[in-house]
């Protein structure tokens, strides 16, 4: 709790610097044919729900080498890291200990252990998933291609058919994995969610009586999917209550829900930016431009929201970036082994506000393509962050597809670089001013504190010890320092 009249609390802390001034293209940040922001410690999705059938993958023989053969080369070319197609097709053979005699699998192992060359080594594979009775052999199929992804990364999976479609229904939530537990970030507006009384915190246990707890974020959405007016039970667990809660949710379709908003506040325009995708980059200018032709009171500040923003169409942020830093500012770059996930992320429209205040806020959601652009503006002095750790979710993935439109390969394919050379995954971004979450509590980050306004520091604390006890203490803190002495 900040003391009124006292600025000690603002202006010390032992908060140390983020580590380092550090396709669909999805930055978790997709990359590649398909290309849009996924989080690493929790990715937050808007759920647009269908059922998600996998094509029946147990075809010939030479199908399914012709799928392994896919999967393997592209991991082998596309994979941020230099990976072993070896170690690769062991994983694919290990993952099929439950449907094979030991004996077998130990044979198999043995033999692939000693093949050289993609060809040998995907033979060995698919000469093992031919000993599978016909009727497990899908099933075998997808366990083999989902363990040669496991051993990859937490992001990287294999992605069904109906994912490469447009979602027809959804329940409207927004969800993360929270230590292992599937929790409602928020219900959207108007969905089905919200009319069934779902809410922030509450746990969804169950999907259809399937349990959700350990689960990956990608499998919960692929169980809430489903057509426009099926239904779909959910168990809740809500904090308060003794009793798990039973919903009833008929899917709908929802637009999708605009991913920037804004109003004036005096002469501070706020504007929140939820995520990247195609419109955004537009909608922002329109959104500041608006706000700056408001004469009744001249533009003196803005203040940018990218809290829970996970990211999105990294071309996007990029876009964005480029909208509030000098034409040829670097923003960032990614580090991958392809041309297309080596390059450098660089300012290129122009700055529509040059010289405005401007304060940024983030928080543990903040992931992806929305912290590289608070990165950006933090490297090259351009705007006060203001909130908490960002969640250094810095990896960018790629959609790759497989034969026979039988689904494609999420692949982790680079990662995320600020202007000053450092790494945005694990350690994020760490404020200017660090908010710590669930308190009125605002402290400098520890290497700026010798050099921090003090008139900056006490003006932000004064605004936030008069700020009542519901208040959003970091915008009170982001508009205090916007406003002129």
């Amino acid at each position: 709790m900040l003391a009124s009249g006292s600025c000690a609390p603002l202006l010390s802390g032992k908060l140390g610097r983020s580590g380092g001034p550090q396709g669909w293209h999805h930055s978790s940040g997709v990359s590649g044919p398909h290309t849009s922001s996924m989080s690493r410690h929790r990715i937050l999705a808007l759920l647009a729900a269908l059922t998600i059938p996998f094509a029946a993958w147990a075809g010939p023989r030479e199908d399914i080498e012709e799928t392994l053969t896919a999967a393997v080369v592209q991991i082998q070319s596309h994979y941020v890291d230099a990976v072993s197609t070896r170690q690769v097709t062991l994983a694919g053979l290990r993952s099929l200990a439950p449907l094979l005699q030991p004996a077998a699998l130990q044979l198999a192992i043995r033999t692939q252990e000693k093949a050289k060359g993609v060809t040998p080594q995907v033979r060995v594979l698919t000469d093992t998933l031919m000993r599978v009775p016909d009727s497990e052999r899908e099933a075998a199929l997808k366990a083999a291609l989902r363990g040669m992804l496991a051993g990859l990364d937490t992001h990287s999976r294999l992605v069904a058919p109906a994912e490469f479609k447009p979602p027809p229904a959804s329940v409207g939530l927004e969800l993360q994995m929270t230590q292992g537990r599937l929790t409602v970030v928020r219900a959207l507006p108007g969905g089905p969610a919200e009319q069934a009384g779902l809410r922030g915190g509450d746990v969804i246990v169950a999907v259809d009586e399937t349990l959700t707890d350990g689960m990956r974020l990608a499998e919960a959405v692929t169980l809430l999917r489903g057509e426009v007016g099926t239904p779909v039970i959910l168990k809740v667990q809500r904090i308060g209550e003794s009793t798990t809660l039973k919903m009833t949710l008929v899917r709908a379709p929802l637009p999708a829900p605009p991913s920037v908003s804004w109003e004036r506040e005096g002469g501070i325009a706020v504007i929140r930016i939820a995520a990247f995708n195609q419109r955004t980059a537009a909608d922002f200018s329109a959104a500041l431009n608006a706000a700056a032709d408001q004469v009744s009171v001249p533009l003196q500040g803005l203040v940018l929201d990218l809290r829970g923003n996970a990211g999105g169409l990294l071309n996007v942020a990029e876009q964005v970036g480029g909208l509030l830093l000098p034409s040829g500012t670097l923003i960032g770059s990614l580090r991958g082994r392809s041309a297309q996930n080596a390059r450098r992320l660089v300012a290129r429209g122009g700055e529509i506000v040059p010289g405005l205040r401007m304060s940024v806020l983030v928080d543990g959601r903040t992931g992806a393509g929305a912290e590289l652009v608070a990165g950006a503006l933090q490297d090259h002095g351009r705007a006060l962050l203001i909130g908490e750790r960002t969640a250094g979710a810095g990896t960018v993935q790629t959609v790759l597809p497989l034969p026979r439109e039988e689904g494609g390969l999420l692949l982790t394919s680079a990662r995320m670089v600020r202007a000053t050379g450092a790494g945005v995954e694990e350690d994020g971004v760490v404020p200017d001013v660090v908010h710590a979450a669930g308190t009125r509590q605002l402290v400098v980050r520890d290497d700026l504190l010798a050099g921090f306004d003090k008139a900056l520091a006490w003006r932000i604390q004064a605004a936030v010890a008069q700020a009542g006890a519901e208040a959003d203490v970091v915008r009170v803190a982001a508009m205090a320092a916007m406003r002129r002495d």
